[in-house]
């Protein structure tokens, strides 16, 4: 069994200061997830102590101190609604793991909605032609989740062909018009279910996906990162069946997060292993970084 060594994500940034909501902030700590918003020109970086929203250049923490959650994962359903997961503010009262909680004013303030505290979801996705259909894995317990409500109620799905630990799934992506349809990054190759998630078959053995995204949700179209004998930034029109490279390759990095604008269909950001965010308004013919090493770039 082949399996890809992946780098660590280096996580050594400290947030700088003592930073209150609404305030600039110049770092972050911990990538761990990165969305387009679905009501204006901006996107949030899920770190370490809280969200961080990027509009009109500048880079301003979303929360009080209370809400600076450790947030894993990240999912923006709609104009009004956010999920995600993850580990208490130390000057929270809430338990540790968060479950899955809920944010319908930007990202300001949390609740839990379900699964609390019992999963800690590294990896949740949102289908994009149907939000209501959520995916998640739970690195706590090692499960896979599904669920058909928009993240109110989950199924822990008993899989079958879908290499253990499945904890160590690298990336999670479903089809815009087939939200059955699952394509899963692991340690062993990428592989692929029709099932939501009960049944799976390996669909790449000899390269695995550290971010996989379906793009505009009216069409098959697919990004995602590679390792092994595919390296690098591909883009396919076919979900998965065939792949075209971007001429993007990372060195001692890989790319762990993309999402594309709701609006712009060639405006993408990545976020890597080691804490940079990358930037394209063409489609990846030219890219600007906009973070390295967990500080962000003038």
């Amino acid at each position: 069994m082949k399996k890809w060594l992946l780098l660590g994500a280096g996580f050594v940034s400290i947030l700088a200061g003592c930073q209150t909501a609404g305030s600039e902030v110049e770092e972050f700590s911990h990538l761990h997830g990165l969305e387009y918003a679905h009501h204006e020109d901006a996107f949030y970086v899920a770190t370490h102590h809280g969200l961080i929203k990027h509009a009109d250049g500048e880079w301003i923490d979303v929360n009080k101190e209370a809400e600076k959650h450790d947030f894993m994962g990240l999912a923006i359903l709609d104009e009004n609604t956010m999920l995600s997961s993850g580990h208490p503010s130390h000057s929270s009262d809430l338990e540790d793991p968060l479950g899955v909680m809920k944010s319908t004013d930007q990202g300001e303030t949390w609740e839990p909605i379900a699964l609390y505290p019992e999963v800690d979801f590294h990896l949740l996705h949102a289908n994009k032609g149907d939000s209501n259909q959520v995916y998640a894995i739970d690195a706590y317990n090692s499960h896979f989740y599904h669920s058909e409500d928009g993240g109110y109620s989950w199924e822990q799905v008993e899989t079958g062909g879908l290499p253990e630990p499945i904890g160590h799934t690298y990336s999670l992506t479903s089809h815009p018009q087939f939200p059955s349809h699952v394509l899963a990054g692991t340690e062993e190759g990428v592989y692929m279910s029709l099932d939501s998630g009960q049944t799976w078959e390996e669909m790449e053995s000899n390269s695995t996906a550290t971010a996989l995204e379906s793009l505009n949700g009216d069409n098959e179209e697919l990004m995602a990162y590679f390792v092994g004998e595919l390296e690098g930034l591909y883009f396919s029109k076919d979900f998965g069946q065939t792949w075209e490279s971007l001429d993007f390759t990372l060195e001692n990095d890989m790319i762990s997060y993309i999402s594309q604008h709701p609006g712009q269909d060639n405006e993408i950001i990545l976020g890597s292993m080691q804490e940079a965010i990358y930037h394209t308004s063409d489609f990846g013919d030219t890219w600007t970084q906009l973070a390295e090493n967990g500080k962000f770039l003038p």
